[in-house]
């Protein structure tokens, strides 16, 4: 069963990446970049599981989360058949995915343990922040890949922040997760109108291709502060060792 619920993941994950990409050829040219920026995000997903690295169930588990998300807005609009199937697919994703027999194909594998030799506590502190990194990044997409308005460099920052921060976050290192809380408080300050009048993003989908969702993205890319929030408290006691060491003069 868990080469089934693996291989009914990649499949939808695989749907999105061509449908983004498909998608950014059909909607208007200032969604272009959203949609590619999102067919690339879905793409690292796909790889990422079927190359069986050790973060990439939490990474596709967080995409899963963001698109869930998306059938809370059945409580305020009428029912659309596209708004459904795309927030079930990702719960699905979240479904196949879980569990401690996939777990022990990625986190938990002789791979992982070999090349990376994670202590339990670490492996924690990682599917923490690389789930909510997940579940954040299409927000972080869909806000600086918006079309442009007064903060461009601002969304441009953010961006490379982002993706920065992911990197260093899936290569276990201390700045990733550092990177992804600062460039969710960009995000953050934009979203709320601190740098001027906030950046207004689009997230379209549907054969009509009619916005569904628009609004102040940036405020819902501040979540990747959620990253930094599991590892405060391990740096908090390392520097408190650290201060509490003798210096030998």
């Amino acid at each position: 069963m868990i080469g089934i619920r693996r291989a009914l993941s990649l499949l939808i994950l695989s749907f999105y990446v061509i449908y983004f990409a498909i998608g950014s050829w059909l909607v208007p040219d200032e969604m272009m970049a959203a949609f590619i920026g999102l067919a690339l995000c879905y793409g690292l997903a796909f790889i990422a599981l079927a190359a069986e690295w050790f973060w990439a169930r939490w990474f596709a588990i967080g995409l899963g989360n963001f698109g869930s998300l998306s059938l809370l807005l059945l409580f305020q609009v009428e029912v659309e058949y596209a708004l459904v199937v795309f927030g079930v697919s990702h719960l699905l994703v979240v479904l196949f995915l879980s569990g401690e027999g996939m777990a022990a194909k990625y986190e938990y594998s002789e791979q992982t343990a070999e090349r990376w030799n994670f202590q339990e506590d670490s492996i924690a502190l990682l599917r923490r922040a690389v789930k909510s990194a997940g579940s954040m990044l299409p927000f972080l997409i869909l806000y600086a890949l918006a079309p442009r308005q007064e903060q461009g460099l601002i969304q441009a920052l953010a961006l490379v922040g982002g993706v920065a921060g992911l990197f260093g976050l899936v290569r276990a290192k201390t700045w990733g997760p550092l990177a992804l809380g600062a460039t969710g408080f960009l995000c953050l300050l934009d979203g709320l109108g601190v740098f001027g009048a906030p950046t207004i993003g689009f997230f379209m989908f549907g054969p009509e291709l009619m916005p569904v969702v628009c609004g102040k993205f940036g405020v819902f890319a501040g979540g990747l502060m959620l990253v930094t929030l599991p590892f405060l408290a391990p740096m908090a006691r390392f520097l408190r060792r650290a201060d509490a060491q003798p210096s030998h003069t």
